[in-house]
């Protein structure tokens, strides 16, 4: 059983991509489990094959009086009393993947203990890794390039497990965008100067650059894969890079081999 976690800003694109991503993978023999980790979630796109609503809600956090955002912290924390009984359902279905749709409140994965700790419950034993979703909007201009990056560096700190990044809705972006930035940005010196052409004062500028000289020492900015549910291709590069990081089959590309041996 591999864990493929789905990690991003709000509105990124986690649940769409949830859904067509184990449509795709199961498109090629495996079977693939659905797990909604999200407690305040108002609809899914998907049908779900674990729901945590089913243990707890944000609805019930609000009733005692906290607002939105203590509620969902507060509920996402209490999973911790729950995640063997989601374990034991996961092992029942006995799935080669498990895609995890967590909530789109960053503050749970990149600053506060409570959420690394239950993925890591969740997770134990397994091999694991993180996608993290940066919406096409956030390679309109370097700053926003910058930000989501520093934010991507901040999960992968607090989850501690391999992470690739993507551009989700890359069908937004128009081609240049994609070949001209998004494909060049692990490049050395690229992203520094594209930081160095934007409009920002001196001072923002310095700290941009203190902050892509720290990516780029860290190695963070390496390959980034532009995604699209609409593109049976750009999903098929995603699953291949799962399959290498997870099963470190360098042979497995589009498809896994597995199946096709049977």
């Amino acid at each position: 059983m591999y864990f493929i976690v789905l990690v991003g800003p709000a509105g990124s694109g986690k649940t769409t991509l949830a859904g067509e991503l184990a449509s795709h993978i199961e498109s090629y023999g495996p079977v693939v489990a659905k797990v909604n980790f999200d407690p305040a979630a108002e609809s899914l796109s998907y049908d779900v094959d674990v729901d945590v609503r089913s243990y707890v809600t944000a609805q019930e956090f609000m009733a005692r009086g906290l607002g939105p955002n203590g509620a969902l912290i507060a509920a996402v924390d209490s999973l911790i009393n729950h995640v063997f009984d989601i374990r034991r359902v996961l092992e029942e279905i006995k799935p080669d993947y498990v895609i995890v749709d967590t909530p789109g409140q960053m503050e749970l994965f990149a600053y506060r203990h409570g959420g690394p700790i239950v993925l890591n419950a969740l997770t134990h034993g397994y091999p694991s890794l993180t996608v993290f979703l940066m919406d096409a909007i956030f390679f309109e201009n370097p700053a926003s390039i910058v930000s989501i990056l520093t934010l991507a560096s901040s999960v992968a700190v607090r989850l501690q497990r391999p992470q690739i990044n993507v551009v989700s809705k890359a069908d937004l972006l128009m081609q240049e965008v994609l070949d001209n930035v998004v494909a060049r940005l692990g490049e050395e010196g690229f992203l520094e100067s594209l930081v160095a052409s934007g409009e920002a004062d001196i001072y923002t500028k310095a700290l941009m650059m203190s902050l892509v000289s720290a990516l780029g020492s860290a190695g963070f900015v390496g390959e980034i894969i532009p995604v699209s549910v609409n593109s049976r291709e750009s999903l098929d590069a995603l699953y291949a890079k799962i399959q290498q990081i997870l099963k470190g089959g360098e042979e497995e590309k589009y498809y896994d081999l597995r199946y096709e041996k049977d």
